[in-house]
């Protein structure tokens, strides 16, 4: 636990980091980073000031609320619930204990949806919006979308219109409440449809980070597989994905290639392709339907 009788050099902004950084190093993958997130939500500098204000002091007030939220931290707790915020594609989005947190790899499924629709109008929709992070992102990046974003979870959808909302894209954003694609009216199809459901498979808990473990358990798994939700959304997209329109689902490494399979099961005639997110990881499976001949 960290200690609050600390020396004037540990007294510093730095100082504390250091201290938090040292802490944190044991039970999270990026405790530095963690630790400087921390430090700018304390002393409420961004995170270029916080290292070019290293050397200034931290009042003992705020240097005991740091060292509490780091403990924290170090319990599992995501740091993105701790803030209560978490940047996405340039946006910074509320999130707490109800959705999960966006995470730097569906960041490459929304690039991959900008980089085929940039310059078009097209109706997306987005399957699971939980804190509306990929909904946010398109409707932000394709000026000329329009958006509905679903989710079964009442609780999500509140998060989700609370950013919806802070980000002025109430207007282009549609958000409904139901499983998949209920709530959406029968017949209305889609250019492009995102979807980031569950894909953890059932006790698969212990190999997870201990933060993604606080996250809500209806966003992580899904049968023995992972892919139970997909199966069940794959029934229906084919009704929901216009001619010509595009697919594209967030899924672990270990199940690209079964999501494919079943992707390609649900729509035969598309091109179906597998891609890879900055780390290098199997992550994006997406189908492209063909345009009818003129």
């Amino acid at each position: 636990m960290l200690s609050h009788n600390v020396s004037a050099r540990s007294e510093s902004i730095a100082g504390c980091i250091e201290a938090c950084r040292t802490r944190l190093k044991a039970v999270s993958q990026t405790p530095w980073l963690d630790a400087r997130i921390l430090a700018s939500f304390v002393t409420g500098l961004d995170a270029s000031a916080v290292v070019a204000y290293g050397d200034t002091a931290l009042r003992a007030g705020k240097r005991r609320l740091l060292f509490a939220l780091a403990e924290r931290r170090a319990a599992g707790e995501p740091v993105a619930y701790i803030v209560g915020a978490k940047d996405f594609c340039g946006l910074r989005l509320a999130v707490d204990r109800r959705v999960m947190v966006p995470r730097p790899e569906t960041e490459a499924l929304v690039m991959a949806i900008v980089e085929q629709w940039r310059g078009a109008a097209p109706h997306i929709v987005d399957v699971g919006t939980g804190s509306g992070a990929i909904a946010c992102a398109l409707a932000h990046m394709l000026p000329g979308s329009r958006v509905v974003a679903t989710d079964v979870s009442e609780d999500a959808l509140m998060v989700a219109r609370a950013n919806v909302n802070a980000l002025g894209l109430a207007e282009r954003v549609r958000l409904v409440r139901g499983d998949l694609f209920d709530g959406i009216p029968e017949g209305e199809t889609f250019d492009a449809m995102a979807a980031n459901l569950p894909y953890i498979e059932d006790g698969a808990a212990d190999s997870l980070d201990l933060a993604v473990r606080d996250e809500p358990a209806i966003a992580l798994y899904a049968g023995c597989d992972g892919l139970a939700v997909y199966r069940r959304m794959l029934r229906a997209a084919p009704a929901r994905l216009a001619s010509g329109g595009a697919l594209y689902c967030e899924c672990g490494p270990r199940n690209s290639l079964g999501l494919a399979k079943l992707v390609k099961e649900a729509f035969p005639a598309a091109h179906v392709s597998i891609r890879k997110d900055l780390a290098g990881l199997e992550r994006i499976v997406s189908a492209q339907l063909a345009k009818p001949a003129v």
